[in-house]
């Protein structure tokens, strides 16, 4: 915990979350939040396409492996 949030004492902790509260529940500041996107959650998913691009380039292998490669040394991978 840094040294600024140590010197906050508990009553203005409380009402700051009061005012957090307050602001929360302001039907304005809502419709400022869905109108800026604001809590909408953003996945990027090109590390998911470049994980199955892989395994896909693994399954080929597995499969040329198979295929061309003699018992022992298909063990060996």
């Amino acid at each position: 915990m840094s040294n600024s949030i140590k010197q906050i004492s508990t009553e203005r902790l409380i009402q700051i979350e009061q005012e957090r509260y307050i602001t929360q529940g302001d039907k304005q500041f809502q419709k400022w939040c869905k109108d800026l996107r604001i809590g909408i959650m953003y996945r990027d998913k090109q590390g998911i396409d470049n994980a199955k691009r892989i395994m896909a380039q693994w399954i080929d292998r597995e499969e040329v492996m198979s295929i061309r490669m003699p018992d022992f040394i298909r063990r060996m991978y």
